[in-house]
């Protein structure tokens, strides 16, 4: 008999920089159940030993106002250590399309849609049908 072979499941890294509490556990609720491990940073300086330590992370999720260093700051550092890793800039802002401390980045501005944000993250790390939970299951 011919089995298929089956790969160990991994959670795939993602990396939220945001100083709103609320907003990052709406993140987290959200890319969970689709296989992503979210890791959280409140603002530039916390992301630096995530980053450091984390060199798989695919996809990061980025505020630009915070305390401490804001998300132009991370950013720019961030770009001389991965120069095409996929950033998606969150923003309340109007921000010039021209703005080369952003790039390259995908800016989504607020409010947006849950599908936008989803569309961008199927984009950059793949995207299928979220994992069931225990309470899925059940119901």
């Amino acid at each position: 008999m011919i089995r298929a072979r089956r790969t160990p499941f991994k959670l795939r890294k993602l990396l939220v920089i945001d100083d709103d509490q609320k907003l990052i556990g709406y993140y987290r609720e959200l890319l969970t159940p689709y296989g992503f491990e979210v890791l959280v940073a409140f603002d530039g300086e916390q992301a630096i030993p995530l980053v450091e330590t984390n060199p798989d992370i695919m996809l990061v999720i980025l505020d630009l106002s915070m305390p401490r260093m804001d998300g132009r700051q991370w950013l720019r550092w961030f770009r001389t250590k991965s120069k095409e890793s996929p950033v998606i800039v969150i923003t309340g802002y109007k921000l010039e399309p021209a703005d080369e401390d952003l790039k390259p980045s995908v800016v989504l501005e607020k409010p947006f849609h849950v599908a936008e944000l989803l569309d961008l993250v199927g984009l950059f790390c793949g995207l299928g049908t979220p994992i069931a939970t225990p309470r899925d299951i059940t119901a």
